[in-house]
């Protein structure tokens, strides 16, 4: 399952951000010499820095697959409770695409500050990494607590408070994101 949903990845997300890197100048609302200015340095930052937000994208939906497969093997009964603690993986995505957002929003506003592209690429690594690492784990908590809820062991309220500790990693993640790029 992971091998080919990385191999889907870098077969379609990696070269619409190379596209999307080499196009840039052409979308671009700054003079023409600000355009030139733009080095193979700054769209090398730039590339590690998006591709690191889209791991982290990419990530939620792995860490939903794996909770959601979980809740498949849920109970019938005990679903209602068990539901909770499998979607809440996602919330890494959307953390990463906010930061996504503003990456987008600085760099075209600041197109060709070197400072400013800094800030985006470290933005993104410092909310894209902790997003992959949190969603993969908060997934195999919540594996583990749909299993516990399915066997009588947990109720819904340990069981949200097992699977939310992750999150609070992703969301500093988020914080430092915000933080770098203002």
């Amino acid at each position: 399952m992971a091998s080919s949903s990385i191999r889907l990845f870098i077969s379609r997300v990696i070269p619409m951000l190379l596209l999307l890197l080499v196009a840039a100048p052409a979308f671009a609302e700054a003079p023409e010499d600000a355009a030139k200015t733009f080095t193979m340095i700054d769209k090398a930052m730039l590339f590690v820095s998006f591709v690191t937000i889209a791991v982290g994208m990419f990530s939620s939906g792995h860490a939903l697959a794996i909770s959601l497969g979980a809740y498949a093997a849920c109970e019938k009964e005990r679903r209602g409770a068990a539901f909770i603690p499998a979607v809440m993986p996602g919330s890494q995505g959307l953390y990463s695409f906010a930061i996504a957002f503003l990456m987008i929003g600085n760099v075209k506003s600041s197109w060709g500050d070197p400072a400013m592209m800094f800030k985006v690429t470290l933005a993104g690594i410092i909310c894209g990494l902790p997003c992959l690492v949190s969603a993969i784990g908060q997934a195999r908590t919540a594996a583990y607590c749909i299993k516990s809820i399915s066997n009588g062991q947990m109720d819904q309220g340990q069981a949200l408070l097992a699977t939310g500790v992750p999150e609070l990693y992703a969301l500093v993640g988020l914080a430092g994101g915000f933080l770098v790029m203002n």
